[in-house]
């Protein structure tokens, strides 16, 4: 079945959910694990949950005696001074249920979480919900910017007539007729306009936006994309300056991710580690030469600026010294002390010459 026989609402589903698994797919690739007994796609899935549902766990499955990542949810009767429950339920992509008494010191149940406020992440559907609405509106704008006049005609003659001649005229060809149904009277046939042709440009407006509410998504998980929406009054400096900004979220994720992943090694003993990922790196190193640049020029404008306050203290020496008659000129001091000093090293060499003979 093709797309565009869906039902609307169907396709309307369809098109939010794609819009989640797109951008999901930028954010789950945020992190990469070491050494954790867990393939690839138990890891990516770990990230999945977190991030739709704040929260994830890596237990042991007795089931196939392995860990496996998956869904967790919380229960019991005691409630801890946080608000969270202290016993919890998880379950694989299978569906099999595994309940852990006690999950924050269990041994055999780690609970991930996607922030250090234990939040899930809200963006990803908020972004997604948006993108898919301007998709549904660019459908829309599309097929009502095609060329669409509509025939009316006086009776089923004439129609048929206009069919054969509008057949034609697709290829082209001149048509004629000898027919006077078509030209007695100006009623006979008339043509109506249901779409607008001009209604294109918002097409561009919509795929514009489009791309704007992606830049923004990649900008708050440190993902710096530049584009033509700069803003008058921003400067270059202030734009680079937002990647340092940026990678805040991605750092608080990855603190989170870490905090677990410290206490899974230290019970098991595997050792294991998480990090950013390639892309991620990327810009963290871009952002921190940025930093080095602006220090950098900060200190040479503070050198510049200790040198010009110098040169301006040596000025206002000379001038004091100019004023009080020893100097004739402020400048001349400096020049007026070395040749003085010429002329008592060639009189002191007279002597010793004289002296000498």
């Amino acid at each position: 079945m093709f797309f565009s026989e869906l039902k609307a609402e169907i396709k309307s589903k369809t098109t939010e959910w794609s819009f989640t698994n797109f951008l999901s797919s930028y954010i789950v690739g945020m992190f990469d694990y070491e050494g954790v007994p867990v393939d690839n796609y138990g890891l990516r899935l770990l990230e999945q949950y977190m991030l739709l549902t704040g929260k994830a766990a890596i237990f042991w499955n007795d089931k196939f005696d392995r860990w496996t990542a998956g869904k967790v949810s919380f229960t019991g009767s005691f409630l801890n001074e946080y608000g969270l429950l202290e016993d919890c339920e998880c379950f694989d992509k299978a569906g099999h249920e595994f309940k852990f008494k006690d999950w924050a010191n269990n041994e055999k149940c780690f609970v991930f979480f996607n922030d250090r406020s234990h939040n899930p992440d809200i963006n990803i559907l908020r972004y997604a919900d948006l993108m898919a609405k301007i998709d549904i509106s660019l459908n829309a704008n599309i097929v009502n910017s095609r060329m669409s006049p509509i025939v009316v005609c006086k009776d089923a003659n004439t129609a048929n007539q206009v069919r054969e001649i509008l057949k034609k005229n697709h290829d082209g060809a001149t048509e004629v007729i000898t027919s006077s149904n078509l030209l007695t009277e100006d009623d006979d046939i008339t043509v109506v306009n249901i779409t607008d042709v001009n209604a294109s440009d918002k097409i561009q407006y919509l795929s514009h936006a489009h791309d704007d509410l992606l830049r923004r998504f990649l900008n708050i998980y440190g993902l710096h994309i530049s584009g033509t929406g700069k803003m008058a009054q921003q400067s270059i400096e202030e734009i680079k300056g937002t990647n340092n900004v940026a990678l805040v979220v991605p750092y608080e994720m990855l603190n989170s991710r870490k905090d677990t992943l410290e206490r899974f090694a230290a019970v098991t003993g595997i050792s294991c580690d998480i990090k950013l990922s390639k892309a991620w790196e990327r810009e963290d190193k871009e952002a921190d030469a940025q930093t080095d640049t602006l220090t950098a020029e900060a200190d040479e404008a503070e050198a510049t600026a200790d040198t010009a306050e110098a040169e301006a203290d040596i000025a206002e020496v000379q001038a004091e010294a100019a004023e009080d008659g020893e100097l004739e000129e402020p400048g001349e001091d400096l020049q007026s002390t070395d040749e003085s000093a010429e002329q008592e090293r060639e009189v002191k060499e007279e002597e010793e010459k004289k002296e000498d003979e």
